[in-house]
């Protein structure tokens, strides 16, 4: 106990170190507001699974709709948490928010919800009196629910889907339910409507509201460019995932082989495990509202644009931000529109849906500056102009190709390589980066023998007409993030050609393709799609570095195989450049 406790302080430790320096530990950035008094809680209501177990859900109707006999659409969310962890049930830690208001920072905005509302979850205060009814539910083998636990899985969006034709059948619904939620209730989401080949999705669901979520949870997160990242997962885990979990670590290990930090070390490439934890989003036929934000590079950003694009549903609109997952969702503009989208599908009520672009733009000048909001009719946008800035001599991009080849090299354990280019004129640039580049692994002397591999982080920063940097919200509450971030490496180079763009390189991540000294292979680097305004004369500045320079404290990006020098080839035969969506006026 003691040992599981030490590993938990360990995971929590680089924010909770944060949080205790800011306050936020006694003082939770979220506002609680008291449940509304119509609201009727049943608490683990039992909702049967054709395998011989049971989940458990707790159901938010209302006293009057259940006094008149009167039915109601569903809002539903699903999660591996425990939705006892409440405010209201005086399980939450000094009867407050959830610990993660605690101890991850927000930006953008302090959210406010009532005490009903367990971790990332839409509100009861909010939906009940919106003329719904709110289910939230444990997935298998998670807080009080029965049946093998798993992460991410296609088992748990078969429970879902069986839990979501139980619902709709009740005598106090009215057939029709939306699923709506933020990160893993989001990732839920994906994995309920994106049925197996030849099956349908229940009768009963007829939209979802997935709200910042991975995709691929390897390309997302686990191992990004190639690069692996255990950060994120070893606090997840410790401090969300093993408390709630309502088998042995046993049973568990017999589903996943290892818990979710040292899954890598097990799996290291993109192979069938990981693949089962990708959804087949091309199967999502449902209507669909879904947030992406520009600010969650470590995280969501991918993975949200993934499920967009790759979603079959004819009726899918993209909502994009800048602020902080958890402070967009439950704004009072942001919670009118997800009601006008559940009314529109669930009520058959005509709202603005009828009509609405499917894409919401917020073009950023800055972390606190929007420049612009306004409605697109497709993503990427049609009027998207592919423009390479190619690596020159003297730190520069430019609009041309040098000439005669150069080379620029940097430290291989610390150092970095910056070019920039200064626009001419006013320019929106949305959508996706990509970096190609062809590199090079030197040993630090001629005593030395070349690296084999090597790890890239790399930044597209913007800086002001004085050439200082502009800085815009980041994951976890980052106040100091750059306009967006890519990473690559060098042996887990080759593309998966078929799914591959000219703005959006996908890799393989199959094998190693090891460096042998003199080779000079090219690399392309995909940055995680933004929209950034740069007035003339304001610059753009490419930083490509050996280590992470702009470090959010969950996220560890290992750069371990990094020695030697680091060497950029640019001009003549080498086609090095940044390709950028600029945005025809």
């Amino acid at each position: 106990m003691l040992s599981d406790t030490l590993s938990t302080l360990k995971a929590a430790w680089p924010v909770l170190k944060q949080a205790i320096a800011s306050g936020q530990l006694w003082k939770p950035q979220c506002e609680l507001v008291e449940p509304h008094p119509d609201i009727n809680a049943l608490y683990d209501v039992e909702i049967p699974i054709s395998e011989g177990f049971t989940l458990t859900a707790n159901i938010y109707r209302s006293h009057q709709r259940d006094a008149a006999g009167e039915t109601s659409p569903v809002v539903m969310c699903a999660h591996p948490y425990d939705n006892h962890l409440t405010p209201a049930l005086n399980k939450t830690p000094l009867g407050g928010p959830p610990q993660q208001y605690r101890l991850l920072p927000q930006s953008g905005g302090i959210p406010k919800f009532s005490t009903l509302t367990s971790w990332e979850s839409p509100d009861p205060n909010f939906w009940v009196p919106a003329g719904y009814t709110l289910v939230n539910l444990n997935l298998p083998g998670f807080s009080n629910s029965g049946g093998p636990a798993s992460i991410i899985s296609r088992h748990q969006g078969k429970c879902f889907r069986e839990a979501i034709a139980w619902v709709g059948e009740q005598n106090w619904c009215t057939g029709d339910v939306g699923l709506c939620g933020v990160s893993f209730l989001c990732i839920s989401q994906y994995l309920a409507a994106s049925t197996p080949d030849g099956e349908s999705a229940p009768e009963a669901l007829k939209c979802i509201i997935p709200w910042e979520g991975v995709s691929d949870l390897y390309q997302d997160l686990a191992c990004r460019g190639g690069v692996s990242d255990t950060g994120f997962l070893h606090f997840w885990w410790h401090t969300e995932v093993k408390e709630p979990l309502n088998n042995t670590l046993e049973a568990y290990l017999e589903t996943e082989e290892a818990i979710p930090p040292e899954i890598l070390s097990v799996h290291p490439f993109y192979d069938n495990y990981w693949k089962a934890k990708a959804p087949p989003l091309q199967n999502i036929r449902v209507p669909m509202l879904l947030c992406a934000s520009f600010s969650d590079h470590e995280l969501h950003t991918f993975g949200s644009f993934r499920a967009y694009e790759k979603a079959s549903s004819t009726q899918k609109w993209l909502y994009t931000h800048r602020s902080g997952k958890w402070t967009e969702f439950y704004k009072p503009d942001v919670s009118a529109l997800q009601k006008e989208f559940m009314d529109h599908f669930l009520k058959g009520a005509q709202t603005r849906f009828s009509e609405l672009q499917p894409v919401r733009i917020e073009v950023r000048s800055s972390r606190d500056v929007i420049k612009e909001v306004r409605w697109e009719d497709a993503w990427p946008l049609t009027q998207t102009e592919s423009t390479p800035l190619f690596l020159q001599p003297n730190q520069k991009l430019g609009t041309e190709e040098a000439i005669h080849s150069d080379e620029v090299t940097y430290d291989g354990a610390s150092g970095k390589a910056e070019f920039e280019y200064a626009f001419p004129e006013d320019t929106e640039v949305t959508g996706y980066i990509k970096l190609k580049v062809w590199l090079e692994a030197r040993g630090s002397s001629t005593r030395d023998s070349a690296p084999n591999d090597l790890v890239m982080c790399c930044f597209v920063d913007k800086r002001d007409k004085s050439g200082k940097s502009v800085r815009f919200y980041g994951a976890v509450g980052q106040r100091d993030d750059m306009v967006t971030r890519g990473y690559g490496r060098a042996s887990r180079r080759e593309l998966n050609i078929e799914e591959s763009k000219p703005l959006h390189p996908v890799l393989l991540g199959t094998k190693d393709e090891l460096l042998s000294p003199g080779d000079v292979v090219p690399v392309e680097i995909a940055f995680c799609p933004s929209s950034t305004f740069f007035a003339k004369g304001e610059r753009l500045r490419l930083i490509v570095s050996a280590r992470d320079i702009v470090h959010a404290p969950i996220f560890k990006k290992d750069t371990s195989v990094n020695r030697g020098r680091h060497v950029l080839h640019f001009g003549g035969q080498y086609d090095s450049h940044l390709l950028i969506p600029k945005i025809r006026s």
